[in-house]
């Protein structure tokens, strides 16, 4: 009675099924599958969990949050082959291989939030062609030397940013009147009509060992006007004059970015799971502002920018979680009108 295990490739790469084979002598028998180590499991070809057969696929993957690495791990594959003559075992250790990854090109651009005045009201946001948060590293795939199939390997990567809103803040008020604007908190945040779930807008696939891509990431919270003047019907009418005038607005967001590389087949089962997580950082923008409308038109609001928080870049994943779930703010977000004493 023999059994022999037979992987279809010496090395196994991380997220990428391994097909692996069993041959039993004498033909007949049945075959009970187990494997421990390296985060491994078996699954058949539909990415089911499996056990029994001859034939079984080994897959695996698990990054280091602490680094963005995926570092190299070993499983061990063992089948039992029972046949009404007897029983047999075999084991074989598999090798599944690391991916680096260099993170270049890190730094940060502060812009600012501002406001600017014209006849329908005062409008905030980001300087006009400058986002208020950009930055662009540069991120190269490193695979091992043992990757057996290192185009597909690589081409089963992405990279791109995940960004989660922590807080919100938009309030207007009126002299007597306040509009307050709030969402569920925290919230996936994307740039609307992002292409790929749940990357925040730009993913770049890479195509081969050794490729280098841009992780382009940027953000310009707000393009919101206040108008000059109250349009709520309860609103006390002039006189006096500034019955009905625009005071103050509250602005700000708060946010928790991350850098990722993501293992595309390990996604579409789990992808919580999918993310080797590089670099993160924290941000966040701000300007409340003071109105005074008996002031002519680009005069009346003060101050009139703020420059947005940014850490620097950090490695791994850092002490949060991004949020994965569908709800957006844009969908989530709603406004409460209420009637408020003169200001």
């Amino acid at each position: 009675m023999t059994v022999v295990i037979k992987l279809s490739q010496p090395v196994a790469c991380p997220g990428h099924p391994l097909a692996i084979n069993a041959v039993g002598t004498p033909s007949g028998g049945t075959y009970a599958w187990t494997v421990s180590g390296g985060g491994a499991e078996l699954v058949d070809g539909a990415g089911a969990p499996i056990s029994t057969g001859p034939d079984v696929n080994l897959r695996s993957f698990q990054p280091d949050d602490a680094t963005g690495k995926i570092p190299a791990q070993t499983a061990t594959l063992s089948v039992t082959y029972t046949h009404p003559s007897g029983t047999a075992t075999d084991s074989k250790p598999v090798p599944i291989h690391k991916i680096d990854f260099d993170v270049t090109d890190t730094n940060i651009t502060a812009g600012v939030t501002e406001v600017r005045e014209s006849a329908g009201g005062a409008w905030f946001g980001n300087a006009v062609g400058v986002a208020t948060m950009s930055t662009d590293p540069k991120v190269k795939i490193k695979l091992d030397p043992s990757c057996p199939r290192k185009t597909a390997c690589a081409q089963n990567h992405r990279v791109g940013w995940l960004q989660t809103m922590l807080t919100t803040d938009l309030r207007i008020r009126f002299r007597h009147t306040l509009i307050n604007w709030s969402a569920p908190m925290p919230l996936r945040d994307i740039i609307t009509g992002a292409p790929t779930f749940p990357f925040y807008f730009w993913v770049q696939k890479f195509t081969a060992d050794g490729d280098q891509q841009t992780a382009h990431h940027e953000d310009s919270p707000g393009n919101y006007t206040a108008p000059w003047t109250d349009s709520r019907a309860g609103a006390p009418a002039p006189p006096p004059a500034l019955n009905r005038q625009l005071r103050q607005v509250f602005f700000g967001d708060s946010f928790n970015a991350w850098l990722v590389v993501q293992n595309i087949e390990w996604s579409t089962h789990d992808l919580p799971g999918s993310f080797a997580y590089q670099k993160n950082f924290s941000w966040s923008c701000r300007l409340d502002f003071a109105v005074d409308t008996t002031q002519a038109i680009a005069s009346r609001c003060t101050p009139a920018s703020n420059p947005a928080t940014i850490s620097a870049m950090s490695n791994g994943k850092g002490g949060a979680s991004p949020n994965l779930a569908a709800p957006v703010y844009n969908s989530s977000v709603a406004s409460t009108t209420t009637a408020e004493p003169a200001i």
